[in-house]
């Protein structure tokens, strides 16, 4: 049996052709990784959107608070701090929901880009089972 030892222009067009395939993945990566990433921003936008929903009802909370105070007073009777304590409590609820939400919007965990993350991995994969070959 007789053994042929490789040229080296042979070595030098697979180190080439290599780092070109290199050079491709790592450009669609990238893209792969601006896609996801524009659509995090998009779902952070809903997250500070409903931040925005929480602040709001918080304001009418406010006013609320005032208004319990003087229609709880004159029409049942009722202290100014118990009826304005019922209405501050909803309205403060409700708003912590809406802050809970964003939040949950705005996690890192929901914002990672996954499909990238994936497909690097299975490439890492790929380029480990293509060296044991």
């Amino acid at each position: 049996m007789t053994q042929t030892t490789p040229r080296p222009t042979d070595l030098r067009s697979l180190i080439g052709s290599i780092l070109a395939e290199a050079r491709l993945l790592l450009r669609a990566e990238v893209q792969l990784a601006r896609r996801e990433l524009s659509n995090s921003a998009a779902r952070a936008g809903t997250g500070l959107v409903l931040f925005g929903l929480a602040a709001l009802i918080a304001l009418v909370g406010l006013t609320a608070l005032a208004v319990a105070a003087i229609l709880g007073v004159a029409a049942l009777g009722v202290a100014y701090h118990w009826a304005a304590l019922i209405v501050a409590i909803a309205c403060l609820t409700l708003a912590l929901l809406f802050v809970f939400m964003g939040k949950s919007r705005l996690s890192s965990a929901a914002l990672a880009p996954r499909r990238t993350l994936k497909q690097v991995k299975s490439d890492i994969d790929a380029v480990k089972e293509m060296a044991r070959a």
